[in-house]
């Protein structure tokens, strides 16, 4: 996939959090992965949480500061066993998604993601593409919603397959703007550029900064 056709075609990118996670994220600039935050806590009998499906949502305190994991609930470990690629365990892929944060390309997507937590009232981030993708070069791409374990009838019964080669840099992307699914980002991504905020995909979006 040509990473500028990419930036082009989807001018923005979108990030659903806590709104308790709001002034966190404009005060560090940063975004970190669910491993990343309980790496910072230096609580060792957190590691277990790297492995484990979240059920509820999960509350990180790192010095002052108070960080909100969102839950994993949707993900049926059961499903997602019978679907995955490198001989990898429910824990391996886990962890391969705790180790990453997480955008939307397309209000779209950002909508089917939105009605799980409406009743929460989450906080919308919206950045510009081309500033996100030039502050973090190890940006990857991935053709599904990885975390999305329903069976599907034309695979047999399974949900679409996936493993350590579901999110890939954009050279190794074989497929169309259209097929990107989600936008992710090992450990840490840097906000670069301006950011707006919404309280839905509908809404108004604000600049913060």
């Amino acid at each position: 996939m040509d990473i500028q056709k990419f930036i082009i075609s989807r001018p923005y990118l979108y990030h659903l959090t806590s709104s308790q996670n709001a002034d966190n994220i404009s005060s560090t600039k940063s975004l970190f992965s669910a491993n990343t935050l309980i790496d910072m806590t230096n609580d060792e009998s957190l590691q277990g949480v790297k492995r484990a499906r979240r059920a509820e949502h999960q509350t990180i305190v790192i010095g002052e500061n108070t960080f909100f994991l969102r839950d994993q609930r949707p993900i049926s470990e059961k499903a997602l066993a019978k679907c995955l690629t490198n001989n990898w365990s429910v824990g391996d892929f886990l962890f391969h998604l705790n180790d990453r944060v997480f955008m939307w390309p397309t209000l779209d997507r950002l909508w089917k993601h939105f009605t799980r937590y409406e009743q929460e009232r989450p906080i919308i981030f919206r950045f510009s593409t081309s500033d996100i993708i030039e502050a973090n070069p190890h940006v990857k791409f991935c053709r599904l919603n990885s975390g999305a374990t329903r069976p599907s009838s034309y695979l047999g019964g399974i949900a679409p397959l996936r493993g350590a080669e579901s999110f890939v840099v954009a050279d190794q992307f074989d497929r169309q703007v259209r097929d990107v699914a989600e936008v992710t980002f090992e450990n840490e991504c840097k906000i670069a550029g301006p950011i707006w905020s919404s309280a839905r995909p509908d809404g108004d979006f604000h600049q913060m900064n």
